[in-house]
């Protein structure tokens, strides 16, 4: 395996610095509006998931819950799920969580 060494000085610097600024621009043009466009999921341990951009509940019971998420949609499985805190576009599932997949709406 061959090392590749890196020269440190202004070139290379600015070339650091021009790449910060591209990946900066890009998540600037992801935009704020777009953030709940697509779905975001959160975890803590298998005891609880919040979920940002759902769009609506499918289908809901004890041991599996059906989101809408746009061009998706989230499924989560486990054992005692409950809705604890709906809003617009955000869902809190509490429960055991044992499985969590996208599927296409």
């Amino acid at each position: 395996m061959r090392l590749r060494r890196h020269r440190y000085g202004q070139k290379g610097e600015r070339h650091v610095e021009h790449r910060w600024k591209q990946r900066l621009q890009a998540l600037e043009r992801f935009g704020e509006g777009d953030a709940l466009a697509v779905p975001r999921v959160e975890l803590c341990a298998n005891k609880q998931a919040v979920i940002e951009g759902c769009r609506g509940i499918l289908s809901y019971n004890e041991t599996a819950v059906k989101l809408s998420c746009g061009a998706l949609a989230l499924e989560l499985s486990g054992e005692a799920l409950c809705l604890n805190h709906l809003s617009d576009q955000r869902v809190c599932v509490s429960g055991t969580v044992t499985a969590l997949r996208f599927v296409s709406a």
